[in-house]
């Protein structure tokens, strides 16, 4: 596959990150989106645009897996000019650090690389912040997209952004091996999920799954194994009947405002 265009190409669960290379997109002007999952089957993917952004949210301090997996299928022309961006509710750590290796390993240089906080959608472990909260957080994202995209506008370089507690850090490289244990078996986690008598069988969550990870069975969902514990499922079924293990029960649901669920489906 080969992609001509200047792109940029992102990976989202609830909505976060292609709120983010939406307003990115529409801040430089002329630049095409391709959701990364869209891409899976390619075996390879050979960038000619002038630039490409590679957008995606930080799950456990480090890339989604899909989006691993299509980073070493690129091939990259060494004048296109490459930047990212991080979404995170959390710690990100060193993750952009992360995907600069990664992008090494197949002799791509990675520009630029840039955090930007969203609001925190990992149910798994936290409920839902206010709405308050959340429109204090879109109108700083707004502010940010403006530096980055100058910043991309005049193709400048500009090193990775790590996150500024010094803290983040230091615990995720202490605890690496354990991180990297869990990130190992992160698509077996979806055995923890389950449904409530709520559920009316609609199939948004089969639908709203970036990694077409759910089918359904006598009208219930059934996951496959292939998680990526984007909590896209979890966080648009309409009647919150989709739980993890015994904690989300009574968890408020995020679902980004800004975002509908056809831009997420990809309608």
């Amino acid at each position: 596959m080969i992609i001509e265009e200047d792109t940029i190409l992102y990976f989202s669960g609830t909505g976060n990150s292609l709120q983010v290379a939406n307003d990115i997109a529409r801040e430089l002007g002329n630049f095409n989106l391709c959701k990364i999952t869209s891409l899976v089957a390619k075996e390879k993917i050979k960038i000619e645009g002038k630039a490409l952004g590679i957008v995606f949210p930080v799950i456990y301090n480090r890339l989604p897996l899909v989006v691993e997996r299509i980073i070493k299928k690129l091939e990259i022309n060494k004048d296109t000019y490459v930047f990212a961006v991080a979404t995170h509710g959390g710690t990100p750590a060193e993750v952009l650090n992360k995907l600069k290796k990664l992008l090494q390993n197949n002799n791509i240089m990675l520009n630029s690389g840039f955090l930007l906080h969203m609001p925190l959608n990992n149910i798994f472990a936290f409920e839902s912040i206010s709405i308050e909260k959340q429109n204090k957080i879109f109108q700083k994202e707004k502010h940010k997209v403006k530096h980055i995209a100058s910043i991309v506008t005049k193709h400048e370089n500009y090193k990775c952004e790590v996150s500024p507690l010094i803290f983040d850090t230091l615990i995720d490289r202490i605890f690496i091996k354990t991180t990297d244990k869990i990130v190992k078996k992160l698509h077996l986690r979806d055995k923890d999920f389950w449904v409530d008598d709520n559920c009316n069988g609609c199939r948004l969550c089969e639908k709203i799954c970036p990694v077409n990870n759910i089918q359904f069975n006598i009208n219930k969902p059934i996951w496959k194994h292939n998680c990526e514990q984007c909590a896209a499922c979890i966080q648009y079924c309409p009647k919150e009947a989709i739980q993890w293990k015994t904690k989300t029960k009574k968890r408020r649901r995020y679902r980004n405002p800004n975002i509908s669920i056809n831009e997420l489906i990809g309608c």
